[in-house]
């Protein structure tokens, strides 16, 4: 597996997954056992989306002058290590704390590992066209390729390689959420706080098979010579960053479907943010309140496994759509990202005025099918149009866009919630999902071609 680097991509996903899974425990410890109010679980989402608004552009710039591979390594010990000490007190500051240090793990990873993938695909496809022509190919140093530049391949083949890893990274994710719920659920029944301390650790191991298998080839740090020797001093990182960052922010700023993927994500993070909250303890105040911590992580165990289950073929069709690319393509994945936020937007308005428990569980997993396809549809536009250079940097913008809004707008639900009522927060949640359509279904409408 140490030369396959689309294998260790998805394995990543299967780690990502995991990360993801300790969430069941972790809600239900704070839910169920501490009766964390709605106010308190909102402060706890914006202190993790704040730590990631903070730190992931500069997380991002690090990946890009330095090593895309070891901030991934990194990003799985301290994600880990967060998972690990979550449970070890109840005091709320404590918890704050342990959800700043996962934020910040989550970061590290957020757009380094779709870069790292990129440009160690694109050096092993070179290296394999080399070793097979008579003459050496040369390549365009446009710089802006998705990295195909240095391939040898056509753009637009090493483009749908790239997205269709990209969906199968998602596909490998729902998995690993599907093994991880399984162990949360096992370990659940003994131990809810043991449960999220094991998770913790198995994250830690995932990072220390990653720093062993993971090569890192096809990317070479700006901040040293061609030759490997050291660059001027006067030429400081910080520099660079800066550097970086503002190029980064130039792309973002002047590609309408860039542009369009940051506006969106920033709106409907926020109404997820407020979903991821809040939809525990509503369906808990629907028809659940005489569970206790470990019926309460059996019951969602079971149903998060199903939501992960039905992602997968959803994201399996994704893959197949985006592989498919071709000069419409942009206008066809703005569009298809407008109606996967509509459908989510009518997910989350079942979840928040249903009376029926059974109706508001499928809004819920309507809610949460949508949402993970949109993100990764959205992970996938921005990777395509970002150059290699500033591959993790641009990844990170889209990221820190969503942590605007779950910064903004979740604390501001998670405070109607408090004092109005749960319900009345999560309609305005589904309507922000309909609002956040908007950008992407624009970006349609004005992009020359037709639709499929």
């Amino acid at each position: 597996m140490r030369h396959r680097p689309d294998r260790l991509f998805l394995l990543t996903g299967g780690v990502q997954g995991l990360a993801f899974a300790w969430g069941l425990p972790a809600m239900v410890w704070w839910v169920v056992d501490l009766r964390l109010s709605p106010f308190r679980l909102a402060v706890l989402g914006t202190a993790l989306v704040l730590s990631i608004l903070v730190t992931e552009t500069p997380t991002g710039v690090v990946a890009d002058l330095y090593s895309r591979k070891y901030s991934v390594v990194a990003a799985y010990v301290v994600m880990g290590t967060a998972m690990a000490l979550g449970p070890v007190t109840e005091l709320f500051g404590v918890l704050v704390i342990w959800q700043v240090l996962w934020g910040v793990g989550w970061t590290l990873q957020s757009g380094a590992a779709t870069a790292w993938m990129t440009d160690e695909l694109a050096h092993h496809a070179s290296h394999s066209h080399r070793s097979a022509a008579v003459m050496p190919v040369e390549s365009s140093t446009s710089g802006d390729d998705t990295g195909a530049e240095h391939s040898g391949i056509p753009r637009s083949d090493h483009s749908r390689q790239v997205d269709g890893l990209i969906v199968r990274h998602a596909i490998f994710r729902s998995a690993g959420v599907m093994v991880g719920l399984v162990a949360a659920t096992a370990m659940g029944a003994w131990s809810v706080r043991g449960s999220m301390a094991v998770m913790g650790m198995l994250a830690i191991a995932a990072a220390g098979y990653l720093a062993i298998a993971m090569p890192e080839a096809g990317f070479e740090s700006p901040r040293r010579r061609t030759d490997g020797a050291p660059r001027p001093a006067h030429t400081s990182a910080w520099k660079d960053a800066i550097a970086l960052w503002k190029r980064g922010a130039r792309l973002v700023r002047r590609d309408p479907s860039l542009l369009a993927v940051a506006l969106s994500a920033t709106v409907a993070a926020g109404a997820w943010e407020a979903n991821d909250r809040l939809s525990v303890l509503r369906l808990f105040d629907l028809g659940l309140t005489q569970l206790d911590g470990r019926e309460a992580v059996l019951f969602f165990g079971a149903v998060w496994f199903v939501m992960s289950a039905l992602a997968i073929p959803m994201m399996a069709w994704l893959r197949r759509r985006l592989e498919q690319a071709d000069q419409r393509s942009a206008r066809r994945d703005a569009f298809l990202l407008a109606r996967f936020l509509t459908i989510a937007a009518a997910g989350a308005l079942a979840l928040a005025l249903s009376p029926w428990f059974t109706i508001a569980l499928i809004g819920w997993a309507v809610l949460d099918v949508a949402g993970e396809t949109a993100y990764s549809l959205t992970e996938a536009m921005a990777n395509r149009h970002a150059d290699s250079s500033v591959r993790a940097t641009v990844v990170s913008f889209v990221g820190q866009s969503q942590a605007v809004g779950e910064v903004s707008i979740g604390l501001a639900l998670g405070t109607v919630a408090q004092f109005v009522s749960v319900p009345f927060a999560l309609a305005i949640a589904a309507a922000l999902f309909a609002v956040s359509a908007a950008p992407a279904a624009i970006v349609g409408w004005r992009t020359d071609g037709a639709v499929q």
